[in-house]
């Protein structure tokens, strides 16, 4: 596995080595980033309607529902509690949605990072050529293509996963978003609000 890793950097050269860089950091993100999103299914919002989140959780979702909860317990108005709601979804919803940049940048920069290194290495190609002109033959030339085309076709095979990576998650995060809004007017039309 190591041997194949260093002939592929070899053959490449540095526009791989950034791009192998590329998907490590892109992988690491989508793996931290499913772990994160994994406890919020929908099954989890629609018991939160109907039951107390537990005491002293440090879930977010748990102290969102919990605040609501204990403030219309203690009779705050009904649009002050809804901003407050509103407030923290926001400020959760945008720690999951962290990171999913990160996954869309290495999704749109690896197939162009693998087209600069084609062109890299037909420059080397065709400027080998220009160098060897009496000696020229098709041999030299069709390994420097092979070559650069390299590059490409390993830009293209990190952009695929991590454009689908980037997709399965923004559909998680929207899902999450929507269960989050679902659960909000729920509680918040739980109990008759009190006149502000």
């Amino acid at each position: 596995m190591v041997e194949a890793l260093t002939r592929l950097i070899e053959l490449g050269g540095p526009v791989v080595l950034i791009l192998l860089s590329l998907s490590v950091m892109g992988a690491a993100v989508v793996i931290y980033k499913l772990l994160q999103l994994r406890p919020y299914s929908t099954r989890r919002f629609v018991s939160l309607k109907e039951e107390l989140p537990v005491s002293g959780s440090t879930d977010p979702i748990d102290e969102i529902a919990a605040w609501v909860r204990s403030s219309q317990g203690e009779g705050l108005p009904g649009s002050m509690i809804d901003n407050e709601a509103s407030r923290l979804g926001t400020r959760f919803l945008s720690d999951c949605s962290r990171n999913l940049r990160v996954v869309e940048l290495i999704a749109y920069l690896s197939p162009l990072l693998g087209l600069l290194g084609t062109v890299l290495g037909m420059i080397d190609a065709f400027r080998g050529l220009a160098v060897e002109v009496n000696q020229a033959n098709a041999g030299v030339l069709a390994g420097g293509i092979w070559e650069a085309l390299l590059t490409t076709a390993v830009g293209l095979a990190i952009a695929i996963p991590m454009t689908a990576a980037h997709s399965l998650l923004e559909g998680k995060v929207r899902r999450i978003s929507e269960d989050l809004q679902d659960l909000l007017d729920s509680l918040l039309n739980q109990y008759d609000q009190p006149a502000a």
